[in-house]
């Protein structure tokens, strides 16, 4: 049989409705054999996509965790005018002692770095961040923060990036209404609400 004979043939065959029930049933059970087993398919790599989803949110939570406990023992100070040439040092150091009135005083020893931190944009001055030898050191100097109150002066500790997010995101809330006050304490954000 030639090409054309059995082209002829084919299209013959195709036209019997019988034939054609034939192999709608065939390619028909074809199809849904394959469906099933692409659903199948995709039910197990959704099941493996949500478990890879809970193991990211738990590394990103742990790391963060960590990251705030290397923070542990910095803190942030806003508003320090910024000199040409300062000796940013001996200027935090009376800040603390003097203005603070940190007692007993924080000295040299007690500080591991200093430095201040961002790009210089001109007229607003940049944070400094100061790392204290001891977690000590770092609690007395939030202990006596209160004493900048009536300065432009800030003191913070020093959150991570998400952790920062959210202070920030619960303060708009807090003037919103939602509750009455928010801080930080050892890089844990507390609120109180209006009860």
């Amino acid at each position: 049989m030639d090409s054309a004979a059995f082209a002829k043939a084919l299209g013959l065959a195709l036209k019997d409705p019988q034939v054609r029930s034939s192999l709608g049933d065939i390619v028909g059970e074809s199809v849904r054999q394959e469906i099933i087993a692409l659903r199948a398919e995709l039910k197990r790599k959704d099941a493996t996509i949500d478990d890879l989803r809970r193991r990211v949110v738990t590394l990103e939570t742990s790391n963060d965790s960590l990251e705030q406990y290397q923070r542990r023992n910095s803190l942030r100070i806003a508003g320090f005018p910024e000199d040409e040439n300062e000796d940013i040092l001996t200027r935090t150091l009376e800040l603390m002692n003097t203005t603070m009135s940190v007692e007993p005083a924080i000295t040299a020893h007690d500080v591991d770095r200093i430095h201040r931190v961002g790009k210089k944009d001109g007229g607003k001055p940049r944070s400094v961040i100061i790392k204290f030898a001891t977690y000590r050191a770092r609690h007395r100097v939030m202990q006596h923060r209160r004493n900048l109150r009536n300065t432009t002066h800030f003191i913070n500790e020093d959150l991570t990036r998400v952790r920062s997010t959210l202070l920030y995101k619960s303060r708009l809330m807090k003037r919103q209404g939602h509750f009455k006050d928010c801080w930080t304490h050892d890089g844990s954000i507390v609120y109180k609400d209006n009860a």
